[in-house]
């Protein structure tokens, strides 16, 4: 429901008219987009779905895990920053100094009032947020609920490189379900930190998840922690760490910390090392795959039951060493 009212309001925020001065493309630059922030996940191309089987030739079941990791994050991310472009793409409302505003705003039908302030604090650096009111209510009373700051990337010549920057992000999902109307299943919060700028051999994505909805139980939240990177033309690797009672019986309700380090190369052959531990364990436990360019399992091994291991070190390539998250 929050993305919907925000995307009405993004198509109706306007101004006197669609030329854009070179201060508005300034004010414009000064925002991330979704490219910049997106986690790139080992993928396939020929449209198959991801589906759940385990064994030596079937679809490696860490290689699903990596991508749906990876695509918790982004589609959490993907919404609100297609908003924020879309609202761009129209005329500020205003432009005072180093202030251009886009809004207020609200739709006919719509029960809240949208704003959209991005402040230059830099030659190319930026603060920006998004707020909301109930649109009977007075200004005092606006909450901002999506923030940050962003840097946009330059090359030798100074000249702003699209498509790249470096920054940081708050998505307040708890503030957003405050307004009036608003009726979304996404809760806690989301801080996003990001650079992807020209001319680096890297680039980097982080997450950290804080009281979100935990997807296999509705009713219980979770934290989790998320760390990408990508050398330029190469392969990646993918921390992702989850704080969560995994054990279900009612009775151990610790939460144990579920570790997963995945590395990819350019082709999509990889690995994911796991670790199991704390909670109710009385130990921890180990568990290494590796899978191949087609993505099919060619590796695996389970320190508590080395009896399901199947396959050949030698299958893992350059990977042929465990390496654990220290997150």
């Amino acid at each position: 429901m929050l993305r919907k009212s925000l995307l009405c309001a993004a198509l109706l925020v306007t101004g006197c008219g669609d030329d854009a001065t070179s201060d508005e493309d300034a004010f414009r630059g000064g925002l991330p987009s979704r490219e910049m922030v997106e986690m790139r996940s080992p993928s396939r191309n020929d449209g198959q779905g991801l589906t759940a089987f385990y064994g030596e030739g079937q679809q490696a079941e860490y290689y699903r895990a990596t991508v749906a990791a990876a695509a918790t994050v982004n589609l959490g991310t993907a919404g609100v920053l297609n908003l924020i472009e879309e609202i761009v793409k129209h005329v500020p409302t205003s432009i005072n100094g180093d202030v251009a505003v886009w809004g207020p705003h609200t739709g006919a039908l719509d029960a809240v009032t949208w704003k959209l302030t991005v402040t230059r604090t830099g030659e190319h650096s930026y603060t920006w947020v998004l707020e909301g009111k109930g649109k009977d209510e007075p200004d005092t009373t606006f909450v901002a609920f999506l923030s940050g700051a962003h840097t946009a990337s330059v090359n030798a010549d100074g000249e702003r490189v699209r498509g790249h920057g470096s920054g940081e992000f708050l998505i307040d999902w708890e503030k957003a379900n405050t307004l009036p109307g608003v009726t979304g299943d996404d809760v806690g919060t989301a801080e996003i930190r990001y650079a992807r700028v020209a001319g680096a051999a890297e680039a980097s994505v982080e997450a950290d998840l804080h009281q979100v909805r935990d997807e296999e139980r509705p009713d219980t939240r979770v934290d989790a922690v998320y760390r990408f990177r990508q050398a330029v033309g190469a392969g990646g690797e993918l921390d992702f760490v989850i704080r969560k009672d995994i054990d279900t019986d009612p009775r151990r309700a610790a939460l144990e910390n579920l570790a997963i380090k995945s590395r990819w190369e350019a082709t999509g052959a990889g690995r994911a090392d796991i670790k199991l531990s704390g909670g109710d364990l009385f130990g921890e436990a180990t568990l290494s795959e590796c899978w191949g360019s087609d993505f099919l399992s060619a590796y695996f091994i389970l320190s508590v039951n080395p009896v399901l291991g199947y396959g050949e070190l030698s299958a893992c390539g350059n990977f042929d060493t465990a390496v654990y998250s220290t997150l």
